[in-house]
């Protein structure tokens, strides 16, 4: 009876937890963790000159990110952690391989500046809403997830062995300004909301 009853309170936290989106572990967040976790042995390859391997590695890293949105919003299993965690893990991805391809002189100087600078601010800005109590006010807009898109195509056309119709300049150019456009238009509208969230804060 006492086991029955133990187990009765363990199931009733567990789905007190869920309904809170505080449940600690399902399939987005563990391909969150994957996706970070992926992020060291890409950035080694980069090193190494080894573009396949990086290239692999990135996609299958790049696949959870599509994966475990599409997941999280199809089962209603968005969580704290997830929505904190999630776009951390995409900027880790995304900045160490647009940094380690500048270093490598794969792309150049003005697009790596445009991408740390833009995400140095999200990444501030995200920390002070959450601390803040406007983390809702801030979350990724379009713009912001069409200029990551960009990026991780742009990231995965440079790395993996494709045919070079897909690897030309021209192609390539375009990617660099479309992204780059979305990310500055990202950041603008980021600019805005933080504004507004600051003067709400200090009313």
């Amino acid at each position: 009876m006492h086991g029955v009853h133990a187990s009765s309170i363990v199931r009733g936290r567990y789905w007190r937890l869920k309904q809170h989106g505080r449940r600690p572990i399902n399939i987005p967040n563990l391909l969150t963790v994957l996706r970070l976790l992926l992020v060291p042995p890409m950035a080694l390859c980069l090193i190494a000159g080894d573009l396949t391997r990086a290239g692999i590695i990135f996609a299958v890293a790049a696949a959870t990110d599509a994966i475990d949105g599409w997941i999280a919003r199809r089962w209603h299993s968005v969580t704290t952690f997830g929505r904190l965690m999630d776009p951390v893990a995409d900027k880790l991805l995304v900045g160490t391989a647009v940094a380690l391809l500048w270093w490598t002189g794969l792309l150049p100087g003005w697009f790596a500046l445009v991408v740390a600078a833009r995400e140095g601010f999200v990444l501030a800005a995200g920390v002070w809403a959450r601390v803040r109590g406007h983390a809702d006010e801030l979350e990724p807009g379009p713009f912001g997830k069409a200029g990551n898109a960009a990026q991780m195509v742009l990231v995965a056309l440079i790395l993996l062995p494709l045919p070079g119709v897909l690897k030309t300049p021209l192609l390539l150019q375009a990617l660099m300004i479309a992204a780059s456009f979305l990310m500055l238009v990202s950041a603008a509208r980021y600019v805005r909301r933080w504004i507004r969230a600051r003067r709400e804060t200090d009313a």
